[in-house]
């Protein structure tokens, strides 16, 4: 009867551990979005507050960088979108790193085109697309899919730039990925 007794309060007090665990996380990631993530998400607001972002993405004659976090490290390069609004087509280029405008990557000579894509967006929301590209990259059939879920602004530290953007789901031959999707702030 002891041991039966011993075990359900083992039992209840593991749970009411984890129960206190779970609550100071909550409350520590909570803190710390209000701290940072309000201001910078204030910024990203007010610089595109009367656009949603099917025009944002679209509209903007530069590149967009798709990476796992604004200050991620790759061995292979960034992934560099321009969109063509007339044309619906997206040119996907690599580059070595984030730039200000697409002329100094241009100037940079640091523009590795990878292919051009149509694009079309699957859904009518203005503010969380999912955009479909179908298209050939270096030469090989491929598609994929990104949608966009959240705002995100920061500072790349390796080009000394502030970017604000989305992050989104880059759906890739059917493997999906979190990514952030970012241009340089006026």
């Amino acid at each position: 009867m002891d041991m039966k007794k011993s075990k359900s309060l083992a039992a209840i007090l593991v749970v009411v551990a984890s129960f206190a665990l779970v609550l100071a996380g909550c409350s520590s990631s909570s803190n710390k979005g209000t701290s940072k993530n309000d201001s910078s998400k204030a910024s990203m607001q007010n610089a595109v507050q009367h656009k949603s972002a099917k025009e944002v993405l679209t509209s903007n004659k530069n590149l967009w960088y798709m990476n796992g976090s604004i200050n991620y490290k790759s061995k292979s390069g960034i992934d560099a979108y321009r969109f063509n609004r007339k044309n619906h087509t997206v040119t996907i280029y690599s580059v070595n790193k984030m730039y200000k405008t697409y002329d100094q990557a241009k100037k940079a000579n640091d523009l590795d085109k990878q292919g051009t894509l149509k694009y079309a967006f699957k859904n009518n929301s203005d503010n969380n697309p999912v955009i479909y590209m179908k298209g050939k990259l270096s030469d090989i059939p491929m598609h994929q899919t990104v949608s966009v879920k959240d705002t995100v602004s920061g500072k790349n530290h390796d080009a000394n730039l502030s970017v604000t953007g989305y992050k989104v789901v880059r759906n890739l031959d059917d493997d999906p990925a979190t990514q952030v999707w970012v241009t340089p702030k006026n």
